[in-house]
């Protein structure tokens, strides 16, 4: 095979993203999957009758503005969808209290819950410092440096429970003390400033569309970049194949990017091998019957401690994607306990996941007809404290490196527009290159 401008590893948002835009300007691209598919942690593979989920990402944000054009330009902006809106949280006694407004969520945490809110809400969006939402490039040690859980540990046990849990558990699959700052404030500002909104064929149904114009390999993973005289110039794949490139476009995660880079790019090899990240593994039950509640979204810290602490039913969230209208629940655990969760057997999981769920759905025993796990091995980034200030030490370093580039939301936060914008970035670095 003869050799490429650049090669981009990973068919993600990023890797696609980067791969279109430098195929538009003219150079000769070559995209490697490792899986046979496209869209990397963005997919639908949750199905059953008709009814399916999304099993990755959840949703895209009214500002993702990058991700709204792609969308514009392959024709699918009237698939473009809204969500649900409603949250149950489970009261200290264990009552369902539905919120789809403040006015809601003021009515659940009280009066003092309301003034730590307002606290909250002033002190990190109203006087927020400025940061890109979509990018790490600003230093705030502030926000970067200490856990959300000590920042916040003025906060009341209404706060607490039914803002600070369920924000970090939904926004960064964490607890509050494994989480800087970085994630709450981030999370705020979207929950303040924006809608979610989904795709009617799935958000999957973007990468798809994205890769039909490219030449990609899939089942092709790769063993390590070349290099020559310290520029990378090449990769080598599992099977044996060398493939020559001007550029490559590491669009993986950040520890495959690691075990693909050869030991004389030993700091940066280092960063990214050891790179902090949650792992994922998810359960899905599919029930005989539709759920009461109107609720899209389930919570329930304020009652008590579960593995499985948060649940989506999928047939109020994305209901064109459900038309049975049956519930479609998904489970989800957080870190740290998703460690040693992940070792544990499906049996093992759905049955603990049952069990968890069964405060939220009283009908679940009995309404369960099949349940399915999801595992991904590489959920999402996890920016504990001082992870900013490192994140943007590497990238810093990167820029020094030859024929090499890195793309992907770990470097810039866990949203798919973040993953679009690093892409466009990388590729821009790959045609100054050339």
């Amino acid at each position: 095979m003869s050799g490429f401008d650049t090669i981009v590893v990973g068919s993600g948002i990023a890797g696609l993203t980067a791969a279109i835009k430098l195929q538009r300007a003219g150079q000769k691209v070559l995209v490697l999957e490792a899986t046979e598919r496209p869209g990397g942690r963005i997919t639908r593979i949750i199905r059953r009758n008709g009814d399916r989920a999304e099993a990755g990402a959840q949703g895209l944000h009214s500002n993702y503005t990058e991700m709204l054009g792609l969308i514009a330009n392959y024709g699918m902006t009237g698939d473009v969808m809204p969500t649900g809106r409603k949250l149950q949280y489970l009261d200290r006694r264990g009552r369902p209290r539905i919120s789809g407004s403040n006015m809601d969520l003021a009515r659940i945490i009280g009066v003092r819950g309301s003034l730590d809110l307002a606290r909250f809400w002033t002190q990190y969006f109203t006087y927020a410092k400025p940061f890109s939402q979509f990018e790490l490039s600003t230093d705030i040690p502030q926000y970067d440096n200490v856990s959300a859980a000590e920042e916040l540990r003025w906060a009341g046990r209404n706060f607490t429970d039914f803002v600070l849990r369920p924000m970090s558990w939904a926004m960064a699959n964490s607890k509050p003390d494994k989480i800087s700052m970085y994630y709450i404030v981030n999370g705020l500002r979207l929950r303040m400033t924006t809608k979610i909104l989904g795709l009617r064929g799935g958000i999957a149904s973007l990468p798809q569309r994205m890769a039909q114009d490219l030449r990609i390999e899939y089942g092709s993973r790769v063993q390590s970049v070349l290099t020559t005289s310290g520029s990378v110039d090449g990769v080598l794949l599992e099977d044996g194949r060398s493939l020559k490139a001007k550029h490559v476009i590491l669009a993986c995660t950040a520890g495959g990017a690691g075990s693909a880079l050869p030991e004389e790019f030993q700091y940066q090899k280092n960063f990214l091998s050891n790179f902090t990240h949650t792992p994922m593994p998810l359960v899905f039950f599919f029930l005989d019957r539709p759920v009461k509640s109107e609720a899209y979204a389930y919570m329930g810290h304020g009652y008590r401690e579960a593995t499985f602490n948060m649940a989506v039913n999928h047939a109020a969230k994305t209901p064109y994607l459900v038309p049975s209208g049956k519930g479609l629940i998904s489970a989800w655990p957080a870190f740290p306990a998703v460690v040693e969760l992940f070792g544990r057997s499906d049996t093992e999981l759905i049955e603990l996941a049952r069990k968890d769920l069964e405060d939220f759905f009283p009908e679940f025993p009995a309404a369960v007809e099949e349940a399915q796990v999801v595992r991904h091995h590489w959920g999402l980034a996890r920016y504990e404290p001082g992870m900013h200030r490192r994140v943007l030490d590497f990238k810093a370093s990167a820029e020094r490196l030859r024929g090499v580039s890195f793309a992907g939301t770990d470097y810039d936060s866990i949203h798919m527009e973040s993953g679009i914008r690093s892409g466009q970035r990388a590729a821009d670095r790959a045609l100054r290159g050339a």
